[in-house]
């Protein structure tokens, strides 16, 4: 069931918070000190996984082998009595994918090739140079240390049938079809998709599955990162002025564009310079607004104008494109993807009538005609994310009083169920916006700016916060893009 929220009445039928975050101000001998951190759950995690061999994140590609070279997981399990292995979560997860496959008509999946020890792809690579020489063998087989299937967390699968087995035919198949689209809600990415032999290394092979985890999996697939490679560095080429989904950019006094890089022990470290002349700005965001995989800009200035900055693989900003001209300045908005029916992210956003609008982004460039999903918006400021961890995004208000109200969306333009607090005395906040992959790969969060200049990351779970902690100060006088 869809229904449009009235905001207002939503918040008198809001008896008690569920989670309590209050933030409050303190004073020592009279003089404005720091907000207090909010009893939460637990404290940030320190490292970042991708590095670690026996992590679900674990990036292995031809410029990152596995260390040590020679690992060899602990947890292997026979998968389906095929002789083929893999680790156990990752297997459990596969007869997942197979039920479900099989469960959709598709006439089944099949498992070919599994587990490889270091030993074993010493053999199968030195198999390929011998036939195909180094140069070819390389886009078709790694090195041995630096193979997905050394994990354990990799599967070749085909057609029950046996037909197109290993070859590209497979992702045209049925089961190709419906493993592609649907692999992310088990776990699994198709490791090397077409067209991004530039960024894997590999030629397209729709039969390679890696298991990665859901959360990853699904966080993946709804930011439209199609490799790990992207997901991880944020662009195909690695030198785009925005690494990462966890990095923070803000726009100073002067209006230099300033990016913070995210570090592994979940906070920021010195500023970069990538832009200037950001002055007269209302407010900015960062998004792939063309889905290319690299981060664009949309900066909202007060001259009413709504514009997006595409990034660069190599590095800077092309000129601006307006999306949107007139009365910008007079708009409270947010921006994401609101709808899975689009492919691109949108923004939602009201002008003083309180009336709030969708304008979908239909084709990476101007936005289009806007759709009203509710009334009764006034005064609230608006950050989208993913409360409720079910992969729509959610609307996340914060009113004058401090409150934060989640209103769910339904993943199709409009909302769903009541709205629910998601904490108070965030008063005390100036922006609040959300962070990926800051306190571990796939993690997701809320960074909030306090009044006072402190940051503070609260980590997003399936309708409830899991971990926050302190991860920065003296963010005064910057303005933080969404």
């Amino acid at each position: 069931m869809r229904v449009h929220i009235h905001p207002r009445n939503a918040r008198r039928r809001i008896a008690a918070c569920a989670a309590s975050l209050a933030l409050a101000l303190m004073f020592a001998g009279g003089a404005f000190a720091t907000a207090a951190v909010p009893l939460t759950a637990n404290p940030l995690p320190s490292l970042d996984p991708i590095s670690d061999p026996t992590s679900t994140s674990v990036l292995v590609n031809k410029s990152r082998p596995l260390s040590p070279a020679n690992y060899a997981p602990a947890d292997l399990i026979n998968v389906r009595g095929t002789g083929q292995y893999m680790r156990q979560e990752a297997a459990a997860w596969l007869n997942g994918l197979f039920q479900g496959a099989a469960d959709a008509g598709t006439g089944g999946l099949a498992v070919v090739s599994g587990y490889r020890s270091y030993a074993q792809q010493q053999q199968v690579y030195s198999s390929y140079v011998s036939q195909y020489g180094q140069a070819y063998a390389d886009t078709i087989s790694a090195r041995p240390g630096y193979s997905e299937h050394q994990t354990g967390m990799a599967m070749d699968i085909g057609n029950a049938a046996g037909s197109c087995g290993l070859t590209t035919c497979f992702g045209d198949t049925v089961a190709g079809k419906w493993v592609a689209a649907n692999a992310y809600k088990y776990g699994f990415i198709v490791r090397y998709p077409n067209g991004y032999t530039n960024i894997t290394g590999y030629s397209y092979e729709p039969w390679h599955l890696r298991y990665v985890g859901v959360a990853l999996a699904t966080d993946m697939n709804r930011r439209g990162f199609a490799t790990l490679e992207q997901y991880f560095a944020g662009n195909p080429a690695g030198a785009a002025s925005i690494k990462s989904g966890a990095d923070l950019v803000a726009a100073d006094a002067s209006g230099r564009l300033l990016r913070y890089p995210a570090t592994t022990a979940g906070g920021y470290a010195a500023p970069v310079q990538i832009g200037s002349g950001w002055t007269g700005l209302k407010q900015g965001f960062v998004v792939d607004w063309d889905i290319d995989g690299v981060y664009d800009v949309l900066a909202q200035w007060d001259n009413g104008t709504l514009g997006v900055y595409r990034g660069l693989p190599g590095g800077g900003f092309a000129s601006q494109v307006v999306v949107g001209n007139g009365g910008w300045d007079r708009m409270t908005i947010t921006v994401g993807k609101w709808t899975h029916a689009d492919a691109r992210p949108g923004v939602v956003g009201y002008f003083p009538d309180g009336v709030l609008r969708y304008y979908p982004n239909t084709f990476g460039g101007a936005l289009s005609a806007p759709q009203a999903i509710g009334t009764g918006w006034n005064g609230l400021d608006l950050t989208m994310a993913d409360w409720e961890g079910d992969g729509a995004n959610d609307i996340l208000a914060r009113t004058a009083s401090g409150s934060l109200i989640n209103y769910r969306g339904d993943g199709w333009a409009g909302f769903y169920g009541p709205a629910t607090t998601a904490g108070t005395g965030w008063q005390y906040m100036n922006t609040l916006l959300p962070s990926f992959g800051l306190t571990g790969a796939g993690t997701r969060g809320i960074t909030a700016q306090t009044v006072d200049g402190n940051l503070y990351n609260y980590g997003l779970g399936a309708g409830s916060w899991t971990t926050y902690g302190q991860v920065g100060s003296g963010w005064n006088g910057l303005k933080l893009f969404k």
